[in-house]
């Protein structure tokens, strides 16, 4: 037996469909200062692999960083930062923790 279902809507090339992000939920960012020394501990902790050296930098892949911020408190250097996602107007949309 043959079920008639509905036809499933297609996601549009470059939406959340195709691939998913972190941006969605993510609060805040890392962040590579000048001080890093390329000693890559970060990572080794990142949970989503969201860290790679490429040639003589260290780089975040934003699709997948989930900004949990594990790589900043690894960082034996604070070359990493944790920067909040959104630098808009005061008071329309605080970040958590009243700050």
């Amino acid at each position: 037996m043959v079920k008639n279902l509905p036809p499933v809507p297609s996601g549009i090339a470059g939406s959340m469909v195709e691939s998913p992000s972190g941006l969605t939920w993510r609060e805040r960012y890392p962040v590579i200062n000048g001080d890093c020394n390329l000693c890559l501990e970060c990572t080794l902790f990142c949970p989503e692999g969201a860290l790679a050296q490429e040639k003589e930098n260290l780089n975040v892949t934003l699709k997948v960083c989930k900004g949990c911020g594990i790589c900043a408190v690894e960082c034996k250097q604070k070359a990493v930062t944790m920067e909040p996602e959104f630098n808009g107007v005061p008071g329309i949309f605080p970040a958590k923790g009243g700050k």
